[in-house]
């Protein structure tokens, strides 16, 4: 009979019911559960385990260069931001409100890090988010459109939650693509949440992008609702060489200046 069932549940999908039913009745019994309850367990077992399927799908659709997570986020060695603002963060009412986060900086101070950690979080939670490298972005963006598939992975994209595009402004974007990249942020305003991470402050952005008019109509859409985090320091990555070169300095002329951690709004 359970043998029976167990075909019978697979047939309809149920696989992970079908997989558990042995040890659901088994434990029933020995426990004196109700026929109600020892259904509801199976019930749960299927639910449980299809929303870590889809959780898996999404992780592996997500396309996140690295495993960054929050817990190890270094929030002594970077100021700029308290756990607890990151922490009010994880409620994702900001997805569910179509706000954008920009984190700006310059290099190595935790931009990339923070939302990769943010993106695992919204992923955990049930959200779908798709990241990309500006570079590998502005790529993608003109196969497609050389392709004449650019409407339907722009469709595409719009259908995840939250898009990531990390290190705006290191690479020099052709001028001639800028019209495309507004027309991406045009989809997304006030309809999915964008996460920028760059290391060019607003003002930069016209000198970046060729064009200041398009470079504005861009800001404007992704800063209309917004949280804009200003992220200053010396760079992790190089923290322990810092430390040494500091340490060093006392036997030196001071003839290599490390970098001030004054805030600065140009960061190259």
């Amino acid at each position: 009979m359970i043998s029976q069932l167990q075909q019978g549940l697979r047939s309809l999908k149920c696989y992970h019911m079908a997989n558990a039913l042995e040890e659901v009745i088994q434990t029933s019994k020995e426990n004196d559960v109700s026929y109600l309850d020892c259904l509801n367990r199976l019930v749960e077992a299927e639910l449980h385990n299809r929303r870590l399927n889809r959780i898996r799908i999404q992780f592996r659709r997500a396309g996140l260069p690295l495993e960054k997570l929050l817990e190890g986020f270094d929030f002594k060695f970077q100021t700029s931001i308290s756990k607890r603002q990151v922490n009010g963060w994880l409620d994702f009412s900001w997805l569910d409100n179509r706000e954008n986060k920009l984190f700006l900086g310059p290099s190595g101070v935790g931009k990339t890090h923070l939302a990769i950690g943010l993106s695992r979080e919204a992923l955990q939670k049930g959200y779908k988010v798709r990241y990309f490298s500006m570079c590998d972005f502005v790529e993608e963006m003109i196969l497609k459109e050389a392709s004449s598939s650019s409407k339907e992975w722009l469709k595409e994209l719009l259908r995840n939650d939250l898009i990531v595009l990390d290190e705006i402004g290191y690479l020099p974007i052709d001028p001639r693509y800028t019209h495309l990249f507004f027309q991406f942020i045009n989809e997304c305003y006030e309809y999915r949440s964008v996460l920028i991470t760059s290391n060019k402050m607003p003002a930069q952005w016209g000198s970046y992008f060729g064009d200041e008019s398009v470079a504005m109509a861009i800001l404007d859409r992704l800063m209309h609702h917004s949280e804009i985090v200003i992220m200053n320091g010396d760079s992790y990555r190089l923290k322990d060489k810092l430390d040494t070169l500091k340490a060093s300095e006392k036997f030196s002329d001071g003839a290599f200046p490390l970098r001030s951690k004054a805030p600065s709004e140009n960061f190259n």
